[in-house]
């Protein structure tokens, strides 16, 4: 720029005056003026007619900021409010098909990834066992219709006989029973101590490992995925063990009944020879128990064929031609913890469900029926569900208690894979067709909630009462009508001084070389 020994009546062009303050301008100004006092005075007024211009100019930069505001509309909309959790895909309509009682596999017509119709065979089991036993069972009901046939008839030498081979007869089942039931106690009792220590070893795992239910560093995630696996195969075996405990001690109750009426049907004959209503009773009880236990054994027969119950794929197979079921209800395999497998699952493709977990702040707000947003890993895409299971107890990991929640997506979707991990948002609340504003509106304190109305061109603060609310909108009970305008936010900017610019200038033509007025390089101060 020009020192301040040279001015502007010595040559120094307007545009090397970058960088001069207000005193400099002032200064050179009045230079100018004393120079030229001398000219007429009409000079003397133009060039003080500038310089109260440019003093203007330069005591007016600070121009005053003003306030303006973005604002949105009340309207009527919907707020939904949801709660998110997260887990993996699984096939759903699963159904799991087992042998009813132990025998040999005898064939397997199918195997995993096979598409198959409902009634399709798909394994059979050799039937020596269970035809035994519908045998046995026919016999004893023929017997039991036969004693009731000879009861109402009346009593003869014969029908003690009858009732002597009967008392024999029931024995011999109800000793069979019992040795049947602790036979099945004991298979039991190991199925459910070897997942119990499946559980308790991948338990031991993840504690090694030092791993909580949210550390998500590899291999806590799989490891605390083993453990619920784990517990879960325990605690279904500790069911099925009971179930089948259950039902043998059925089976011995049952028999020892009959072995007590045929003794109760042989003393009776044996103290009279005339038939009593009591002795018709009891034989009549006897066929109705025979008649349960011929239509068990059929059954069991039936079940000797393993059928489709439903179409679908066959997802897994678990038995082998050849191989020996210990004991009906399970295919008689184990996986590597030592869970007990099913001989035979088929699934429905394209159909899954998927399971996460609440926190036991949250699991109250979640209820069967509810439905749900589900979206897959790489895709961009919600496909709807609905909430089919909320677990009654919590699962307790390091102390922290969760629920674990159970959506099914609607519908096939064969784009999605099993094991694929998924977000999942369960609607929980949704009020439609209500006032909302923009939730960035509306202000809550201790006070209560305010919203700032924007009214004639100003900002009016009014209080509220506000209802359900998401991430964008708040449902207004009170204090806000449709189409009332609401302030988002408020903007501050400078008003700007030229319209040349967002800085504020000094234009024209400047002091040229040429002297006042001068039109070369016209003289230009931009900023302050």
């Amino acid at each position: 720029m020009c020192p301040r020994s040279v001015t502007l009546s010595k040559g120094c062009r307007g545009d090397d005056h970058r960088g001069w303050s207000r005193l400099d301008v002032f200064w050179e100004l009045w230079i100018v003026r004393r120079r030229l006092l001398s000219k007429p005075s009409i000079i003397g007024i133009a060039v003080v007619l500038v310089a109260a211009g440019v003093g203007a100019f330069f005591f007016t930069r600070g121009a005053a900021a003003t306030a303006s505001y973005r604002t949105g509309v009340a309207t009527l909309g919907t707020v939904t409010q949801t709660v998110s959790l997260s887990g993996n895909l699984a096939p759903d309509g699963e159904t799991d098909l087992d042998f009813a009682g132990a025998g040999k596999v005898t064939t397997v017509n199918v195997q995993s990834g096979q598409a198959v119709v409902a009634g399709q065979v798909l394994a059979t089991q050799d039937p020596t066992t269970v035809d035994a036993s519908l045998t046995q069972a026919e016999a004893t009901l023929a017997s039991a219709q036969a004693n009731l046939t000879q009861a109402e008839a009346g009593t003869s030498a014969s029908n003690l006989v009858q009732a002597e081979a009967q008392v024999s007869s029931s024995y011999v089942s109800y000793q069979n029973a019992v040795t049947s039931l602790a036979d099945t106690k004991a298979v039991n009792a190991q199925m459910v101590a070897q997942s119990y220590s499946a559980y308790t070893t991948a338990q031991a795992a993840a504690t090694a490992a030092g791993c909580t239910a949210s550390d998500t560093t590899p291999p806590c995630p799989q490891d605390e995925a083993a453990v619920t696996q784990a517990y879960q195969a325990w605690q279904a075996a500790e069911v099925k063990s009971t179930q089948a405990n259950d039902q043998a001690q059925g089976q011995v109750n049952s028999d020892k009944v009959q072995w007590q009426n045929a003794k109760s049907s042989l003393a009776a004959l044996g103290s009279t020879s005339t038939t009593t209503a009591a002795q018709i009773a009891v034989a009549q009880s006897q066929v109705q128990i025979d008649e349960v236990n011929l239509s068990s054994a059929q059954a069991a027969v039936a079940a000797a064929t393993l059928k489709a119950s439903t179409g679908g794929t066959v997802e897994e197979v678990n038995i082998t031609t050849g191989q020996q079921i210990s004991s009906g209800g399970t295919g008689g395999a184990s996986s590597a913890s030592g869970t007990a497998t099913h001989a035979i699952v088929i699934i429905t493709p394209g159909v899954f469900e998927v399971t996460g977990s609440v926190s036991d702040a949250l699991v109250n707000e979640i209820a069967v029926g509810q439905t749900a947003q589900v979206v897959a890993a790489g895709s961009s895409t919600a496909v709807a569900g609905k909430v089919t299971s909320v677990a009654e107890a919590a699962t307790v990991t390091s102390g922290v208690a969760t629920f674990p929640v159970t959506v099914v997506l609607s519908g096939a979707n064969p784009a999605l894979r099993p094991g694929m991990s998924a977000s999942v948002s369960v609607v929980i609340n949704q009020v439609v067709g209500v006032i909302t504003v923009p939730t960035s509106a509306v202000h809550t304190t201790g006070a209560g909630s305010t919203v700032t109305l924007f009214v004639n061109g100003k900002p009016v603060p009014t209080a509220v009462t506000v209802g359900a609310s998401d991430a964008t909108l708040t449902q207004i009970l009170t204090g806000v009508k449709v189409g009332d305008q609401v302030v988002i936010a408020t903007i501050t900017s400078t008003i700007p001084s030229s319209t040349t610019g967002t800085g504020r200038s000094l234009t024209g033509g400047g002091f040229g070389g040429g002297g006042f007025g001068g039109g070369g390089g016209g003289g230009v101060r931009t900023g302050g």
